[in-house]
């Protein structure tokens, strides 16, 4: 077996103390130029690998982030953890990736894991269940810096990332009410969630501050799946007398299934009888016909704001909540045919 080089070796060879190869190899100013090159180049050369353990153990950091998201599939959270990675990438960080598949016990379940692996840091999109960040005390109590992405829960300290909600389906429902939409539904998620509230919000203000009636019965709240949405229309569909001529939903997984279903099962046309919008922007709201209007939330800035916010707290130490901080990305109203027949398609 082929004998493992160590910092004595290469101190040795080089005739240095092993305490300047040692910082040499971990960039200290406090060694030459010349120095470091002299080491670095003879540590390749004669294939030498830290010990990632015991320099680990010295500095009581393990090099590692954990992300958690409900879904890595979507979209959003895709385009999100490649900001994350980039920054983590430049500070020399690995990063844990888990989903909680929008379960409040499995997210539970991933958070115990992270801890018990020290991770150094926390970035969390969380559950439509999570209420509080009783689950996450255990980070902050141990000051291991936790940063808020995309969701958050109600009366939130924790630091944060988050888009301007209320505003995006505030800018959607106007311009439905400009195309001449009178009878604008509102397809939302839980809104024991903050953010799907603030989203609702957002709706009943255009509403209000264009003289239009809010209705409660105009809001449908479902679990935000394709089959969901097609269920919720199709009951929206049996009441004649309260026909929408619009339909704001909460996400674009929603909005592409309600599409499809008009479009194949029914007689009506989108965005003459019924305009559709939604919300995030997925790559197929620009391939159908006609295309999908709706939001980008600009989920790669999200993703690599959070995750300097994340490192800064790192750096520069970690007080829990007293460090608390909010940061609001304002969102961008993406206008295709399926709401304007103005708009080429």
């Amino acid at each position: 077996m082929t004998k493992k080089i160590t910092i004595h070796d290469l101190a040795r060879i080089l005739e240095i103390d092993s305490s300047t190869v040692s910082r040499a190899l971990s960039d200290s100013p406090r060694v030459g130029i010349k120095t470091k090159e002299r080491v670095k180049t003879m540590a390749k050369e004669l294939g030498y690998q830290r010990n990632l353990l015991a320099s680990n153990l010295r500095t009581n950091k393990t090099m590692t982030i954990g992300v958690v998201v409900p879904f890595i599939s979507r979209h959003f959270f895709s385009e999100a953890i490649d900001g994350i990675e980039q920054i983590a990438s430049e500070k020399g960080y690995r990063v844990i990736i888990s989903q909680s598949r929008d379960s409040f016990s499995k997210e539970n379940e991933i958070l115990d894991g992270m801890f018990m692996n020290r991770v150094d840091g926390l970035l969390i999109s969380p559950t439509q269940d999570t209420r509080d960040g009783e689950h996450l005390n255990q980070f902050i109590e141990h000051k291991i810096p936790v940063v808020l992405f995309d969701r958050f829960y109600e009366n939130s300290n924790m630091s944060k990332v988050i888009l301007a909600d209320r505003k995006a389906t505030y800018m959607i429902t106007e311009h439905l009410i400009k195309q001449g939409k009178r009878c604008i539904f509102h397809l939302a998620g839980d809104l024991e969630s903050k953010m799907y509230k603030e989203r609702c919000l957002g709706y009943k203000n255009a509403l209000f501050d264009n003289g239009i009636q809010y209705k409660d019965s105009y809001v449908k709240s479902i679990d935000l799946y394709a089959d969901k949405a097609v269920e919720a229309m199709k009951e929206i569909l049996e009441d004649k007398d309260n026909l929408p001529d619009a339909i704001v939903c909460v996400n674009d997984v929603t909005a592409l299934a309600i599409m499809k279903y008009l479009s194949e099962e029914t007689e009506y046309n989108v965005p003459d009888d019924i305009a559709v919008a939604g919300f995030s922007n997925e790559p197929a709201s620009d391939i159908i016909n006609p295309g999908l209007t709706t939001i980008d939330q600009h989920p790669f800035e999200i993703g690599k704001t959070s995750s300097e916010m994340l490192f800064d707290f790192v750096k520069d130490g970690y007080s829990g909540q007293l460090s608390s901080k909010t940061v609001v990305v304002q969102p961008e109203l993406i206008i295709r045919g399926s709401t304007s027949s103005k708009v080429k398609v």
